[in-house]
């Protein structure tokens, strides 16, 4: 649907020009003329990219050669971004693509991530492929962190509106959609985890020995430790307000059984008497 070429330039990303050096592919959605297009030119096999637009996919890091002999370095992360399950509205994860190839880095996903807009300037040197790269792995957990931190405030919504979910079917799918989502991402990110702990490892490999890149690393650690201890708290909250509602429910309940117990009391009465 999308593709769209950079070039890094005077610290900016500036779309690229027909004839320029090409330092950055953006495909979203791509088509089949548009995956066609990209793997011939850059001499990839077409199932890599295909592999963005599959929700069941696990999130990981190969290395592989091209026919040209050039070693491409593929890193698949899981996003946070909006969709539909059933009739809610849900966050869940997306595939999101990234190809280091050569001077080039490719980026594929199946919806529209707002971080993968250019960035006006990323950072104080030369823009390059592995500082862009850096800046679209810190992004997938600032995205984590957004989606888990919009969740919060509608959990923070149902919580003061509790005794109205009884009577009101929409505060019931406002839960359920948040349930829904606390899964889903908990298990985007779980699915993150080896792969984020490779990168951080293996820093060095992946982006240079280079010492800006050792404070974005620790960064990246500050991120991750920050979005699952976000989403742990959340799974807690969620799981509270679910034994809450149980519990109104339940008490709901005893109160009704005891009207009618009261009832069937008073009207056994009249009974006995026409009875003797």
């Amino acid at each position: 649907m999308i593709l769209k070429n950079y070039i890094f330039k005077n610290k900016k990303i500036l779309v690229a020009q027909e004839k320029e050096r090409i330092d950055w592919v953006s495909l979203i959605k791509p088509t089949e003329e548009e995956i066609k297009y990209i793997t011939s030119k850059y001499f990839l096999p077409r199932d890599i990219i295909r592999e963005s637009s599959n929700l069941n996919t696990a999130s990981h890091i190969n290395y592989i050669t091209n026919l040209k002999q050039q070693q491409i370095t593929e890193i698949l992360l899981l996003c946070a971004g909006e969709g539909t399950f059933g009739k809610n509205n849900v966050t869940t994860g997306y595939p999101l693509l990234i190809l280091l190839v050569d001077s080039t880095i490719i980026t594929v996903t199946d919806i529209i991530l707002p971080f993968i807009a250019p960035p006006k300037k990323l950072g104080e040197v030369n823009n390059n492929k592995e500082e862009l790269a850096i800046h679209l792995i810190s992004s997938v957990y600032e995205e984590f962190k957004k989606q888990l931190l919009k969740i919060e405030s509608e959990i923070i919504g149902i919580e003061r509106n509790i005794h109205k979910l009884q009577t009101n079917s929409a505060g019931l799918d406002r839960l359920a959609a948040c349930q829904k989502s606390i899964v889903f991402l908990e298990s985007a990110l779980e699915s993150n985890e080896k792969t984020f702990q490779y990168i951080l490892e293996h820093c060095e490999k992946l982006f240079l020995n280079n010492a800006k890149y050792k404070d974005k690393q620790y960064q990246l650690r500050i991120q991750r430790l920050q979005t699952l201890k976000l989403a742990k708290t959340l799974t807690t909250l969620i799981s509270q307000l679910s034994d809450m509602f149980s519990n109104i429910i339940s008490y709901q309940l005893n109160i009704i059984m005891k009207i009618l117990t009261e009832l069937s009391i008073i009207i056994t009465i009249p009974t006995i008497i026409v009875g003797l």
